[in-house]
C-alpha cells in the first residue's frame, strides 16, 4: 500500500494536484507518483475516481468559458476571426487529453478519462453546429451563418481527436473502473443561445 486514502502520501498528492488543476492552476504533473491498481482498496479508488472526474469536468468548464469569451470578443471581427478562435482553443483541449493520459494512472483509468474527454469534445462540436442552425432560423443573414459554418468545420475542435494523447505502454490486467451515467452539465454558448446538450459527466467507479 502506498498510503491510506486519508493520510496524505500518494493519494494526498494526487488529490491536491487535481484540486489545483481543476481550479485552473498549472501544477507540475511530473511530480505525481505512479499509482497501481493493487496499491489501494476499492473504496480508496472510488474516492480518487470522483476527484479525477470532477477535476476533468471543472477543467473542461474553464476551457468552455474561455472559448465563449473569446468568441464574443471577436464577434464581428471579420472573416477568419471565428476560425482562429477555434484553432487557438484546441490548445486547451490538447492539455486536457494529455492529462488524461498521465503515465502515473493505471491504463484503464487513462482510457476511461480519455474517452470521456473525447466524447465531450465531439458533443461540443455538434452543439456548435446546431447553434448555427438556430442562428439561421432566427433571421441572421444566410451568408454570415454559412461563413461561420465553414470556419467551424475548417477549424473543427474534433481535429484533436486524431492526435495521440501520450504513450500508454503495456496492457491492463483487468478493468479498474467502470462507467456509470450521470447528469450532463450545460455548455456555455459562444453565440448566446443554449446548446441542445452539454458534455457528458459520467461517474467512473472501481469495479
Amino acid at each position: 500500500m502506498t498510503g491510506f486514502w486519508g493520510d496524505g502520501g500518494a493519494y494526498g498528492a494526487w488529490v491536491a494536484h487535481l484540486r489545483e488543476w481543476g481550479a485552473g492552476g498549472d501544477p507540475d504533473p511530473a511530480a505525481l507518483p505512479v499509482l497501481r491498481p493493487e496499491d489501494w482498496a476499492e473504496d480508496t479508488w472510488r474516492r480518487l475516481a470522483v476527484h479525477l472526474q470532477e477535476a476533468v469536468a471543472a477543467r473542461f468548464g474553464h476551457w468552455s468559458t474561455a472559448l465563449s469569451a473569446a468568441a464574443a470578443d471577436r464577434a464581428g471581427a471579420g472573416p477568419g476571426a471565428f476560425g482562429r478562435t477555434l484553432a487557438h482553443s484546441r490548445t486547451g483541449l490538447r492539455g486536457l487529453r494529455r492529462f488524461t493520459a498521465h503515465p502515473g494512472l493505471p491504463e484503464h483509468v487513462r482510457e476511461e478519462l480519455g474517452s470521456l474527454v473525447d466524447e465531450s469534445i465531439t458533443r461540443t462540436q455538434q452543439a456548435l453546429e446546431e447553434n448555427l442552425d438556430g442562428l439561421a432560423a432566427s433571421g441572421v443573414p444566410p451568408g454570415t451563418v454559412e461563413l461561420m459554418r465553414r470556419e467551424l468545420r475548417d477549424n473543427a475542435l474534433t481535429a484533436v481527436l486524431a492526435e495521440e494523447r501520450a504513450p500508454a505502454p503495456g496492457r491492463p490486467r483487468r478493468g479498474l473502473l467502470r462507467r456509470r451515467p450521470a447528469e450532463p452539465a450545460p455548455l456555455p454558448d459562444p453565440w448566446g443561445a443554449p446548446p441542445p446538450d452539454g458534455p457528458p459527466r459520467r461517474r467512473i467507479i472501481p469495479g
